[in-house]
């Protein structure tokens, strides 16, 4: 059947046909359907065998499945994920929910990005229930839906054992974001000296002369000189996430059997990364033959969930660029975690970086997700608010956050028409940010709230494209990107 009589086969029968998906491959074409409010793929040729389904009439209706993602992958490579070494800016699009993807497709249409759809963290995968599968599947196929060519990434996000490693690649992520918080010593940051010189002191000998014959009264690239004090601090506190980096480094690359992107995550930590650790960290890395797709160190500020930087912009900037010229010399990029948002400091990071750079967005989108159910769907929007409210301090075991819940509008004394401000709020903001896996295992609302989106798929897209397509703008402006 060619594909043009399955489209019109398939519209002819009163089934929503989604144009843009429509593709062939080995002689088999294969279109997104939607039956009402459930989608599925209409399959017909030689390689309908490849999925599982339904045959009605010479097509095979194929249910959303991570198997029926898999089939997809074999006939259109496309919709697999894979590296993004080679591209100069790249975006992390975090999905909770599975849906956002077509959205995130549209916000970074003539743009030269090379977007990480798929990217979750072990964190949300426990709070949503879901599976590295399960969102690799997701964006297979919204980027199937929206017929979008241009490749994207699949990030296995704040891994930190070589298990979760080994979950993620043999899922199929193409990127790891190996996250050392657990290995570093973040309490000796604060220690007085006195302390350090003790635990420096009780390190291996081999320890200490390697980093003593290499930082010690050498002028250091970037950074200068090195204080024997500040040595010492430097590797008590990194020392051990050095060697645990090292080690992930090549035990992906013992059992990766696709090109995977090294992410090192360094941002989880109590205390500002300062250029003398972030250069000792790189040079560490580079003596090891490791060189990261990018680094994430913790940079000045606040980058809290959900909502704007809080900081000095000054302070920002000093210090960004000079994590700039460390991450150049050592050849990766910079990487700007819990990016969702931080409008104020994004000017400064494509100007700095000319847009070689890293930066990751996440419950962005499932906020907006809430705006559209605040605007459709009011009923609903105001009881999960007044859940998200009496179950903040839950959420609070897995993110900080310092937005004070008692300035936010009581919901009772707001008409309809209000309710979507509360996602310009921080505080009401944050609150709805940090709860998604509290609200997602209520029944009342996972139903209801998968049927309202259903519903107004097109506004979700289009509030994506608003939202995060901000981001693109000012990320990318002046860059040619």
């Amino acid at each position: 059947m060619e594909l043009r009589a399955l489209k019109e086969l398939l519209a002819g029968s009163g089934l929503f046909v989604y144009e843009k998906s429509a593709d062939e491959a080995q002689n088999t074409c294969v279109v997104m359907v939607r039956n009402g409010l459930d989608k599925c793929l209409a399959v017909a040729g030689e390689k309908a065998d490849l999925f599982e389904g339904k045959e009605e009439g010479g097509i095979k209706f194929c249910p959303l499945s991570n198997e029926n993602a898999a089939a997809l992958g074999v006939l259109f490579p496309y919709t697999k994920p894979a590296s993004h070494k080679g591209h100069k800016f790249t975006m992390g699009f975090g999905d909770r929910l599975g849906l956002a993807t077509a959205g995130h497709v549209r916000a970074i249409a003539g743009h030269d990005i090379y977007p990480v759809f798929a990217q979750q963290s072990i964190r949300e995968l426990n709070l949503t229930h879901r599976t590295f599968a399960d969102i690799i599947a997701a964006a297979a196929f919204n980027v199937f839906q929206e017929g979008y060519k241009g490749g994207y990434g699949a990030d296995g996000d704040h891994l930190k054992t070589k298990e979760e490693i080994k979950y993620a690649l043999g899922a199929g992520c193409t990127m790891v974001t190996l996250d050392c918080s657990e290995h570093i010593d973040q309490q000796a940051a604060a220690y007085p000296q006195e302390k350090i010189d003790v635990m420096y002191a009780e390190l291996p000998e081999a320890t200490r002369t390697h980093y003593e014959e290499l930082y010690l009264n050498k002028e250091l690239p970037i950074i200068g000189r090195l204080s024997a004090d500040d040595l010492k601090r430097i590797v008590v506190v990194f020392h051990d996430a050095i060697e645990h980096a090292t080690d992930c480094y090549h035990y992906i690359d013992e059992i990766r059997t696709v090109d995977v992107d090294f992410e090192l995550s360094i941002d989880e930590t109590l205390t500002i990364t300062t250029p003398a650790e972030h250069f000792v960290i790189g040079n560490e890395l580079h003596l090891a033959h490791i060189v990261p797709i990018s680094v994430a160190p913790h940079f000045s500020g606040a980058f809290e969930k959900g909502i704007e930087y809080a900081g000095d912009l000054n302070a920002f900037a000093r210090d960004f660029v000079v994590h700039q010229e460390i991450a150049d010399f050592f050849g990766y990029k910079l990487s700007l975690h819990s990016g969702s948002d931080k409008f104020a400091v994004f000017s400064t990071v494509g100007k700095v970086t000319k847009g070689h750079v890293h930066v990751k967005t996440a419950g962005t989108s499932w906020l907006e997700a809430m705006r559209v159910v605040a605007e459709v769907n009011p009923d609903l929007y105001r009881h999960a608010h007044k859940f998200a409210l009496e179950h903040r301090h839950e959420a609070e075991k897995y993110y900080h956050v310092s937005t004070d819940v008692t300035e936010i509008p009581n919901i009772d004394l707001q008409n309809d028409a209000y309710l979507p401000e509360y996602m310009t709020l921080a505080a009401s903001r944050q609150t709805v940010h940090i709860t998604y896996g509290l609200l997602l295992e209520q029944p009342w609302f996972r139903e209801e709230f998968f049927r309202t989106m259903a519903e107004h798929e097109e506004d979700y897209y289009a509030a994506l494209v608003r939202h995060l397509g901000k981001h693109v703008r000012i990320l990318t402006a002046e860059n040619g990107i």
